[in-house]
């Protein structure tokens, strides 16, 4: 991967860290932190997740129980998954690193909730996540702390960094609602597509 060190090759740029991503070194650049685009992304993330919750509820309970066959049954298992991956990620950061503020606890939710209860489920964990990631600081991305024994197999490397989780979990969440949406068309159903752009002109709109 590109790095600061590298010397010019034709006419790629030679201005970037070491593993960092480009659009992470150009976000320098102008003056913002990684940390800021972490956030910014998160809470990207967190509206677009609603307008599931909006496509779900316009579904009958046995399109939403019904097996499709994807990396989970269903459409709400899928979607609890996501969830999931956040609840397992934040609450052992938080147990792997000291000064780092306390995840959870969150509400109990049943093993098959209703929607209304999915929703409290997300607003609940969004509201910890946005706690956790608004107490950080830039440094705090570098720190690590050891591969969860649930997943140990599947990497390499017996620590993983805050950086490096926080990423996942953007990647996690875009992966599997990609794989909703590919669901919903194959069921006549419009996906509740909502982009960056959107987002950028709602977040200018809540400003004015």
């Amino acid at each position: 991967m590109l790095t600061r060190d590298t010397e010019p090759t034709g006419m790629v740029p030679t201005r970037w860290k070491l593993n960092e991503p480009l659009y992470v070194g150009r976000a320098r650049s102008e003056g913002v932190s990684e940390l800021d685009l972490i956030r910014q992304w998160f809470a990207f993330n967190a509206r677009a997740r609603q307008g599931y919750l909006e496509a779900f509820s316009k579904l009958s309970p046995e399109e939403l129980a019904r097996d499709r066959g994807a990396s989970y049954p269903s459409l709400v298992n899928i979607f609890e998954h996501t969830l999931g991956a956040y609840y397992f990620w934040f609450s052992r950061m938080s147990k792997g690193n000291d000064g780092l503020p306390r995840f959870g606890p969150l509400r109990d939710t049943p093993e098959n909730p209703s929607l209304q209860e999915l929703a409290l489920e997300t607003d609940d964990l969004q509201a910890h996540v946005d706690l956790f990631v608004g107490a950080l600081v830039e440094g705090d991305l570098q720190r690590t702390f050891p591969v969860p024994r649930e997943v140990a197999s599947s990497h390499s490397d017996p620590t993983v960094s805050i950086r490096d989780v926080l990423w996942h979990l953007v990647e996690e969440e875009l992966q599997h609602r990609g794989e909703l949406n590919a669901l919903l068309w194959q069921m006549d159903v419009d996906a509740p597509i909502f982009d960056w752009i959107d987002w950028a002109q709602l977040r200018k709109s809540q400003k004015a």
